[in-house]
């Protein structure tokens, strides 16, 4: 199905791939014909006939071909605090001491203390209290035909709370014409309304300290559904197994008990067929207020202006802090609850905060003034604290998770303008650069070196960008390598929109080249109206706006 395929090839760039494209077919153009913005007649035509040729090339030679059946897999479960800790549900949690890697086995010792369970315990069986369907990649119309098959004939466990939410208002819909949503509250599960909801726990939908849930997000992190919450990642049906046991469930051991021929599983439907409706037109409709932080926004404040430029990174001689944790994430470096601005500036007490500070909620709410430092966390002690720190030397994967930008912009706000580390998520890493900071890779005994260093006080290391190398206190020098183009966007303090500006006729002829050879592509462009409904019960249109 298209469902399942958008799955693997966004866990593909959740891997580290750096693509996850799947060849066009007709599953394809079966899926979009007839959605919003998408080309019909004779340049329907031209599209099909431009995606069938997205393959890859006859005779192409791979350097590895891998060939999975998935009837051999398990279901597998999260045990810890990163996506890469999971196990089949019929497993056992590993044990520490099999793992040769001491970062690795300080991490894990990390993730089973926060998860509150044992090395070498089954996982199958471990008591939950909470159970989320939902989040953008398993919210959709097949997810909850598979939820809506374990639930049938059976109830929601005692003590357990049970949320689906639909992956968007289209999915609640077929939903509800499929009678899926008829299926899951008779069983006793809490139908929501499309959100995020657990998946980023921003609003009441989170859990309490040392709840443990079940979810069908995609992040396990640290406090992600809640602070001091455990979340277990798995699929739909194993979290509808697992809402109606009370326990973690090889859904396997579960049968449909509805009538035969009545599964929803095998509706015959493939994807999802609900279309969107021509939006309605009211020529006395109100439009839509402006929100308040737009409004007090000055034109120019709000409007693209020239080139803001980048302050140079040439050289940095500075304070090193050791953070010596393993798959640091963006929610760890910036939680979700100071996710409230779009400017630049002013983020840095939000940065770590939940490792910073002993009431990180109330400083969200408050401010920084209410602050409670954690005399532990290394950046509030003497010596790295007043933003005296300047590189950062941290553990491995650093910066994974969701893509906000907010997370370097805090740490660039604490002064911090260099992060060394032996590896980066992709996205932070780029997110750096965009904003004139420097990350490095170096290997894991280089990394560990610093690490000893940084971990007195005031030591000073000097980061030299133009000659690629780290210079110890001692005087050892580390070289490391950089992409040339991002090395001269930092040593020239140069960001997008400066590089955008610079080339702007040879964009307008591009865009005029891709209307012409790819007409539609242009959809988004010319056949998006001029208002369309918030939603049809609110009386309100929201003014769309079309760059050119």
């Amino acid at each position: 199905s298209m469902e399942a395929r958008m799955s693997i090839s966004n866990m593909a760039i959740e891997a580290g791939a750096r693509a996850g494209v799947i060849a066009p077919d007709d599953v394809t153009f079966e899926y979009l014909k007839g959605r919003p913005m998408c080309p019909s007649g004779e340049e329907w035509d031209r599209a099909v006939e431009y995606w069938n040729s997205l393959s890859s090339d006859v005779g192409a030679e791979y350097d590895e071909t891998v060939i999975i059946d998935a009837k051999d897999i398990a279901p597998t479960v999260t045990w810890g605090t990163s996506p890469q800790d999971v196990v089949p549900v019929t497993g056992n949690i590993p044990i520490v001491a099999d793992e040769e890697d001491s970062s690795r086995q300080r991490a894990m010792e990390r993730s089973l203390s926060y998860i509150g369970l044992e090395e070498g315990q089954a996982i199958e069986g471990v008591p939950l209290h909470k159970v989320f369907i939902g989040s953008c990649t398993n919210g959709r119309i097949e997810d909850l035909r598979a939820v809506a098959a374990v639930a049938k004939g059976r109830k929601v466990a005692d003590g357990v709370h049970a949320m689906v939410v639909p992956g968007s208002g289209l999915v609640k819909k077929q939903a509800e014409e499929e009678g899926l949503d008829k299926i899951l509250i008779e069983a006793g599960f809490d139908l929501r309304e499309p959100g995020c909801s657990m998946c980023l726990a921003m609003n009441e939908d989170k859990l309490k300290p040392e709840e443990r849930c079940a979810s069908t997000s995609n992040r396990n992190f640290e406090g992600r559904q809640g602070p001091g919450g455990r979340t277990h990642l798995m699929s739909p049906a194993m979290a509808a197994a697992a809402a109606v046991t009370g326990t973690i469930t090889d859904v396997r051991n579960l049968p449909y008990l509805g009538e035969e021929g009545t599964d929803p599983r095998f509706s015959g439907l493939t994807t999802a067929k609900v279309k969107d409706s021509e939006p309605m037109t009211s020529p006395g409709a109100k439009i839509a207020p402006v929100p308040p932080y737009l409004s007090d926004c000055e034109e120019e404040e709000c409007s693209p202006g020239e080139e803001s430029g980048l302050p140079k990174f040439e050289s940095l001689t500075g304070v090193a802090a050791p953070l010596d944790l393993q798959n640091v994430d963006t929610d760890m470096i910036i939680p979700k609850e100071f996710l409230k601005t779009i400017k630049r500036s002013g983020l840095g007490f939000a940065a770590f905060a939940e490792l910073r500070y002993e009431n990180p909620e109330e400083v969200a709410t408050i401010g920084e003034e209410v602050a409670k430092d954690k005399a532990s966390f290394v950046l509030n002690r003497e010596g790295y604290n007043n933003k005296a720190t300047k590189v950062l030397i941290a553990g491995d994967n650093f910066g994974c998770g969701s893509s906000r930008e907010h997370a370097p912009w805090s740490i660039n706000d604490l002064g911090i303008r260099c992060i060394i580390s032996t590896s980066f998520a992709d996205i932070f890493y780029n997110n750096c650069i965009n904003n004139g900071m420097l990350p490095v890779t170096l290997p894991r005994e280089q990394v560990e070196a610093l690490l000893e260093d940084a971990s007195t006080p005031g030591t000073e290391i000097t980061v030299d960008l133009v000659n690629q190398k780290v210079v110890r206190p001692n005087g050892e020098e580390f070289p490391f390598e950089v992409d040339a183009f991002k090395k001269k966007c930092l040593v020239n303090g140069l960001d997008k929109i400066g590089l955008t500006l610079e080339k702007l006729d040879k964009i307008s002829s591009f865009e005029t080249t891709r209307s012409e050879r790819y007409p539609w592509l242009d959809g988004a462009a010319l056949k998006v109206p001029d208002e369309v409904p918030m939603y049809p019960e609110s009386g309100y249109w929201q003014k769309v706006a079309v760059m050119s």
